[in-house]
């Protein structure tokens, strides 16, 4: 059988010489399926484009909807931080003042009078066998050197542990501070870190400090009693706001003053 072919003329619209092309069948069914492929290849890619543009898309609108998402995040952990912080101070606030928000001013009155200037320790108290020898005759010498009173009225904002050697209590600025037991003044000095701070010595191998003070009233070397003003409640050294920073050395070990204070 032979070959069929297939002629293709180019005629010049100005009756110049026509261009004739002679293509085989074959050819001709080679080039038809070359033409189909290439389209079909594109409507691939093009298909392929789509997808790939609407992969983007939605990879952009993921990513604005995470950072949305991180935003809120952010949003509910400051609130629940905001909630702790106001439970762990309504503990304190009932701690400092042993009332569940009590309205009577008459109790509140005697509770804050207690906490400044009642010296006289209750039948049940947290450090019993310190106190063993501890009679109503001996009261005034022996009861006077314990520090077991409150430096200040405020609320505790920082506990005693392994790394924090004291507490922190948070007070009015210029709040006075009380010595919490008798004793001799032994630095009265002002660091980078606690700021304007004063240590006591109360001559039974125990030592009190307080730091971050806005002022004091004593100086090294002097004598102070328990319950005396010793200065003022400030934010001076290395702190974030008014307290002060009082921490409680037997034997130059530190331990925990929530232990010393009355209930």
């Amino acid at each position: 059988m032979k070959n069929r072919y297939h002629i293709i003329q180019i005629i010049p619209s100005d009756s110049g010489k026509t261009i004739s092309f002679k293509i085989s069948s074959l050819k001709w069914k080679i080039f038809g399926i070359l033409i189909i492929a290439i389209f079909l290849m594109g409507g691939f890619f093009i298909y392929k484009l789509s997808t790939i543009n609407a992969i983007i898309i939605s990879s952009r609108q993921v990513h604005a909807q995470n950072e949305m998402l991180l935003k809120k995040q952010q949003e509910y952990e400051m609130f629940f931080s905001e909630l702790d912080s106001i439970s762990t101070m309504e503990k304190q606030i009932k701690n400092i003042l042993g009332t569940f928000f009590e309205t009577d001013s008459t109790k509140l009155s005697k509770v804050i009078d207690k906490n400044r200037f009642d010296f006289t320790p209750l039948s049940k108290n947290r450090f019993n066998a310190e106190l063993q020898s501890y009679t109503n005759g001996g009261k005034s010498e022996n009861w006077s050197k314990m520090p077991s009173i409150n430096p200040t009225i405020g609320i505790i904002s920082k506990q005693f542990s392994s790394e924090h050697t004291g507490i922190d209590i948070s007070a009015k600025n210029d709040e006075p501070v009380f010595a919490t037991a008798e004793g001799k003044v032994i630095s009265a000095a002002k660091t980078k870190d606690r700021g304007l701070h004063l240590q006591i010595n109360h001559g039974n191998g125990y030592i009190t400090s307080y730091s971050h003070l806005q002022k004091t009233y004593v100086k090294k070397g002097e004598f102070v009693k328990k319950g005396e003003a010793i200065g003022t409640v400030g934010s001076s050294g290395n702190t974030t706001g008014p307290h002060i920073h009082y921490e409680i050395l037997k034997n130059n070990v530190p331990v925990d003053p929530e232990l010393f204070i009355e209930e």
